[in-house]
């Protein structure tokens, strides 16, 4: 896979921690990869669910061996080391599958949500996938040439059970790269980024650590696919837990239900609109992280403000909430930060918080060059090599405090650059929707 045209790969140093893992004993030999650990899950845990999808589920086990079944075939339909392939599902239990399948057969996933491929599959011509993996309500006949393998099909897994058992699975590597993510905008050519297996086990280890230990239980209000569902997902099943998603019939409390052991993951601006109609919690407030809501919420994506802080802990009083700063994607958090009732009083905005290692952050001014504190410029990241070819820019703009967090103060919507700075004022409630990074 050419990695100067698709971008570079997001990595951090091999002595960093691995996660948290109570479910499953980390494959002989070293550092682990995504499908090795949920392997290791199933191994020890077969019957533990996976994913609750609405009314259906799926248990490690049987997520497993569906996985490894799709990357015998994929593989011996020629798909090689560092291929990509489209993975464009309908539903979370599809989407594991897929994943899971392209990451056995040491190809890399390139997610298209539903809502990034209006009008085609444009990641598919973009990286010339060597297939589409969809489901019936998602397969995209504007796609010619690319094979698509819809898994809602009895029809392809009766081909998939004809194939024989790839004797070479897995055939990931700890230091490959997992997925391919789009930048600013769905270009996934120009400002695309490799994410490597260690650096989605070690922020799902991180994200722990904050947090106070791994949830038992991962609940979202996601489609599948997108930036928070894929950093959802891979929190719950790197340290055996179950990532839930919306419950069919309407849930006016979704996703703030459970109990202690129980995490919420959302954006910023689709918190805003979940406080906006779930019920306050009555009364004398409940001890942090009772069963009248998850023990932590955490929100991913753009900036927080202090009006969400205060109508969070209004309504959930015994609710931990966590900012994680993640432009690019949305995967890997640039910075991170736990949010409390002080905070909604500031006479100043939240900021985002300070960097997550071994994310190195600068503030850079139009000629690239980095801005000493309290200048404001763009915020980007540097590669663990510092190349130039290794800056991620994140398209939002703000300066570094004397405690050394980051202020955001404005964006620039446009993936090309072209267009005027937006200015964002984090403490009304009309501009969340501006807010959203994805």
């Amino acid at each position: 896979m050419d990695q100067n045209r698709r971008g570079t790969v997001i990595t951090h140093p091999s002595t960093t921690s691995r996660p948290a893992e109570p479910a499953g004993a980390h494959p002989a030999g070293g550092a682990p990869t995504l499908d090795q650990v949920f392997s290791a899950t199933a191994r020890r845990y077969p019957t533990r669910i996976a994913v609750q999808d609405g009314w259906n589920q799926l248990t490690y086990a049987r997520t497993d061996r569906q996985a490894g079944r799709l990357a015998s075939a994929l593989v011996r339909g020629g798909v090689q080391l560092g291929d990509p392939l489209i993975v464009h599902c309908g539903n979370h239990r599809h989407a594991l599958v897929a994943q899971l399948a392209v990451l056995k057969a040491g190809g890399v996933c390139v997610p298209a949500p539903r809502t990034a491929c209006r009008g085609g599959l444009p990641a598919a011509r973009q990286t010339m996938a060597r297939a589409v993996l969809c489901s019936r309500s998602t397969y995209d006949e504007d796609v010619r040439g690319i094979p698509s393998l819809a898994l809602d099909d009895p029809a392809t897994w009766r081909k998939i059970a004809s194939a024989p058992a790839e004797p070479t699975l897995p055939r990931s590597t700890p230091e490959g790269a997992a997925y391919l993510l789009p930048g600013r905008g769905t270009d996934v050519t120009g400002d695309g980024r490799l994410v490597d297996h260690r650096s989605w086990l070690r922020s799902a280890a991180d994200r722990s650590r904050r947090t106070g230990g791994a949830p038992l239980t991962v609940t979202i209000d996601e489609p599948p696919l997108s930036p928070v569902a894929l950093a959802a997902t891979w929190w719950a099943c790197s340290t055996g837990g179950t990532l839930r998603t919306a419950p069919w019939q309407e849930d006016g409390t979704w996703p703030l239900t459970g109990g202690h052991e129980s995490a919420a993951v959302l954006t910023p601006a689709r918190y805003a609109r979940v406080l906006a109609t779930a019920a306050p919690v009555r009364g004398t407030p409940p001890p942090r992280g009772s069963a009248a809501g998850p023990g932590t919420v955490v929100l991913i994506g753009g900036p927080s403000s202090r009006d969400l802080v205060a109508r969070h802990f209004r309504a959930r009083p015994g609710t931990r909430l966590w900012a994680e700063f993640a432009p690019g994607g949305g995967a890997v958090p640039w910075t991170a930060q736990e949010l409390h009732p002080h905070d909604a009083a500031r006479p100043y905005a939240l900021g985002v918080g300070s960097p997550v290692p071994p994310v190195l952050l600068r503030v850079i001014g139009p000629g690239g060059a980095p801005l000493p504190h309290g200048r404001s410029g763009e915020l980007v990241a540097i590669g663990p090599s510092g190349l130039p070819e290794d800056v991620h820019h994140s398209g939002w703009y703000g300066h570094w405090t004397p405690e050394n967090t980051l202020d955001v103060t404005r964006r620039r919507p446009y993936a090309d650059g072209a267009g005027p700075d937006v200015p964002i004022r984090l403490d009304e409630p009309a501009d969340y929707a501006e807010m959203e990074v994805m």
